[in-house]
């Protein structure tokens, strides 16, 4: 991968991204629960958002490899993730976190395969075991590093600075894409 700008812009986007989420994710359970939510609703939305996330992955399996510049795909998945970030400020009741929970489900029908297609189109061959593996590594660390930051970021500022952040986070992730030269991915 040294040499590989694709997979390097394909590993500062996502990883933006992942640490972003991370942020949040241990303490999405916490969030639920402040806005007087208990484990059932945890439960249902998180459920909410692999339903949701399966079924519009449906849609994109038929007609995401019709889409020439899969890169877009990726750049829609992480604004609506920012987007969906957003709106847990605003979030006032249980349906509104389920229905937000159907727009990260279809960020993430968009966002993940077109992740793995992207980053398959581009591994360098020989080395697909140690760029998978780079990936993981990179993947972990960085998640591990956002799930401590969250903590300490709702413990002093609260969710909402913590929401803001992370909507930030995947904009710039967007923004990566969008700026990365044409032709490398």
């Amino acid at each position: 991968m040294r040499n590989n700008l694709a997979l390097k812009a394909l590993f500062v986007s996502n990883s933006i991204y992942l640490f972003a989420a991370l942020l949040l994710g241990p303490l999405y359970a916490v969030y639920v629960q402040k806005i007087g939510g208990g484990v059932l609703l945890v439960s249902v939305s998180t459920a909410v958002f692999y339903v949701s996330s399966t079924i519009f992955l449906l849609f994109v399996a038929r007609w995401g490899d019709r889409i020439r510049e899969k890169e877009m795909m990726l750049v829609v998945s992480y604004v609506i993730r920012g987007l969906g970030f957003l709106s847990y400020i605003f979030i006032g009741s249980a349906l509104a976190l389920i229905l937000i929970q159907v727009l990260f489900g279809l960020s993430e029908s968009l966002g993940t395969p077109t992740f793995g297609a992207l980053f398959a189109k581009h591994i360098d061959k020989k080395e697909e075991v140690m760029e998978f593996s780079d990936w993981a590594m990179v993947s972990n660390l960085v998640m591990a590093l956002g799930t401590i930051l969250g903590g300490f970021v709702v413990s002093s500022l609260g969710f909402n600075f913590l929401f803001v952040t992370i909507a930030i986070l995947c904009f710039l992730s967007a923004g990566w894409i969008i700026f990365t030269p044409k032709g490398v991915l």
